[in-house]
């Protein structure tokens, strides 16, 4: 879990301070920036609340392997050793809902929502937390194993997506975060 915070936490805070720069915050500090406070709080909450896909994933597949120890942890009450043996094993789970190709789509529409009829950043943090997680992980598995983000991305679909055709849908959703992260304020 250690290593989950702080590979995930840095991300969260360095994105956030991407979008300051970009919404023209600047030092020192202002009224206006205490309110973005709530935005660096929405994007570490949507990055870290990535990790229940991963609970979900136990409760959905409870015959696997992996869920019957991190149920066995759940019912001995040993958390630390549950969320441990979940992140370390974290290669053997490839269906995740929220890390698809069509989750993604969903994300758009949620994301489009959230930014335009959410007044606070915390909304709009959550929701572009979310994502930055899911684009960070997708582009890393890119690099180091195309045809398991393959698996990964379209398994609710049911057919092998071609290599350009998973690179469109990256490259897609990417635009579209950053074009969603100027748009934030």
């Amino acid at each position: 879990m250690k290593r989950y915070l702080s590979s995930h936490l840095p991300m969260a805070i360095w994105y956030s301070l991407i979008v300051f720069v970009l919404n023209g915050i600047t030092w020192p500090l202002s009224a206006q920036m205490l309110t973005w406070v709530w935005w660096v709080v929405g994007v570490v909450v949507g990055v870290m609340i990535l990790f229940l896909d991963r609970l979900v994933y136990v409760y959905s597949y409870p015959n696997e392997q992996l869920s019957r120890t991190v149920i066995h942890h759940y019912a001995q009450k040993d958390y630390v050793n549950m969320l441990a043996v979940l992140d370390l094993r974290r290669n053997e789970q490839n269906k995740l809902t929220f890390r698809s190709a069509l989750f993604m789509v969903v994300w758009v529409l949620l994301a489009f929502f959230a930014l335009t009829s959410t007044a606070g950043l915390f909304g709009k943090g959550v929701v572009m937390g979310l994502m930055l997680h899911i684009l960070i992980d997708a582009w890393r598995l890119q690099k180091i194993d195309s045809q398991r983000l393959n698996e990964r991305l379209f398994w609710q679909i049911g057919r092998t997506v071609r290599m350009e055709e998973q690179l469109v849908l990256m490259y897609a959703v990417s635009a579209l975060f950053v074009i969603f992260s100027f748009w934030v304020a």
